[in-house]
């Protein structure tokens, strides 16, 4: 269960920089849009979270129903950060808080 909502965290954070990363959701979550290079450092570090979230995967269990597991996990966390984008833009940077402690608290477990 740990290691399911670090892959769930770490994707979540890299759809929510990959949002951040847009010009329409960066006029929507800051009122503006970011600098050329704030916007490719969002999407650099978007697209590095979510290929990063398929180590811990790849660590758990045989390589091919790892990647089945962490496309599914994709799945259920691009439709958690959809959500919040629709509904609660203006609470986007407490749900990257909450994914960022969830991240570290699963981390630790999971590797325990």
């Amino acid at each position: 269960m740990m290691w399911f909502l670090l892959i769930w965290s770490l994707s979540c954070l890299g759809f929510t920089a990959l949002a951040c990363s847009m010009s329409k959701h960066q006029k929507q979550f800051f009122g503006a849009e970011l600098t050329s290079f704030q916007t490719r450092s969002a999407s650099w570090a978007g697209w590095s979270l979510l290929l990063f979230s398929l180590i811990p995967c790849l660590l758990k269990d045989h390589w091919s129903t790892a990647i089945s597991y962490w496309v599914v996990v994709l799945t259920f966390s691009a439709l958690s950060v959809g959500l919040v984008t629709s509904y609660l833009a203006t609470r986007l940077k407490w749900f990257a808080i909450v994914m960022i402690i969830i991240s570290l608290i699963s981390a630790v477990f999971s590797f325990m």
